[in-house]
């Protein structure tokens, strides 16, 4: 089982992929793999494999050099030299025939949250052109639903209008009093 790059970090999707926020981001720092890179640029590349703007909810996406080096201010062979550090960390795992990435252990911190969104992410995965790559994601991806479906349901939330409520019956949630 692939350990989580970064522990407790949570994608919350709620708009532009620009727009995500990142739980738990001081952790990352702790991160073995992640503290043993040895140059800053690798450490950058890391970051920006996890939070740029291609990222999505299967932690897979294509991503050419050109793109990640222009977004980075960085020359090609500057990009490649960081990206392989991270490759060689085991943090990604890239495929250089597609230029697609999967970010490993992506489902332990970013689970599908429910079943429509696992429909979503498997949608992702079997659209990605690398075997590799899409091999690894599933694998991933398995593991963290077969965790998720072993998890006891949450409870249901109370009905509103619950006979007797007087929050319910009030004004205010009535619209009476405007």
């Amino acid at each position: 089982m692939t350990r989580a790059p970064w522990p407790n970090i949570c994608v919350i999707n709620g708009g532009p992929a620009h727009e995500r926020l990142l739980k738990g981001l001081p952790l990352f720092w702790r991160d073995r793999r992640f503290c043993r890179l040895e140059s800053s640029d690798a450490k950058l590349a890391m970051l920006y494999f996890v939070t740029c703007e291609h990222q999505n909810s299967a932690g897979c996406y294509r991503l050419p050099d050109g793109y990640a080096a222009s977004d980075l201010g960085w020359d090609a062979g500057r990009y490649e030299k960081a990206r392989a550090a991270v490759v060689d960390a085991g943090l990604i795992v890239f495929d250089i025939e597609t230029s697609e990435i999967f970010i490993t252990g992506w489902f332990e911190t970013n689970p599908a949250m429910n079943p429509k969104h696992a429909q979503a992410v498997e949608r992702r995965i079997s659209a990605l052109e690398s075997d590799v790559i899409r091999e690894v994601a599933e694998e991933d991806f398995l593991k963290s639903e077969e965790i998720r479906a072993s998890r006891p349901p949450k409870p249901e939330k109370p009905q509103l209008h619950a006979v007797g409520s007087r929050l319910a019956e009030s004004s205010y949630l009535n619209r009476r009093g405007q």
